[in-house]
């Protein structure tokens, strides 16, 4: 992990050193774990979802996982819901290109 963050570093020109780097905390939040490769999108989809909608503007890790990420955030459950509220919203588009304006842009919608 340091390594990579210190090339990331380096890459940006950043002044920190190694040592300032490895008192960055590593924080990783538990979410539930795809069940198969194809899954991939579907939780990353809903991850992004959570924390955009979640997340404050400014928040501070050094006082721990901000207050939006706790232990239950992000179920199995309330995955296959926004899945389903998704595909709904989706319909038959999902698999077609009726979501593409004719300059490429996309149509967003709001489930």
């Amino acid at each position: 992990r340091c390594r990579f963050v210190v090339d990331l570093f380096k890459a940006e020109q950043r002044p920190e050193t190694k040592d300032q780097i490895m008192k960055i905390p590593l924080m990783i939040p538990k979410v539930p774990q795809q069940r198969n490769d194809e899954d991939c999108g579907n939780f990353v989809l809903y991850y992004i979802n959570l924390f955009l909608e979640s997340a404050p503007e400014n928040f501070s890790i050094s006082k721990g996982y901000p207050y939006f990420m706790t232990e239950d955030w992000f179920t199995p459950e309330r995955l296959e819901c926004f899945l389903q509220k998704v595909q709904s919203t989706c319909g038959s588009t999902c698999d077609s290109d009726e979501g593409l304006l004719d300059d490429g842009d996309v149509v967003c919608i709001d489930p």
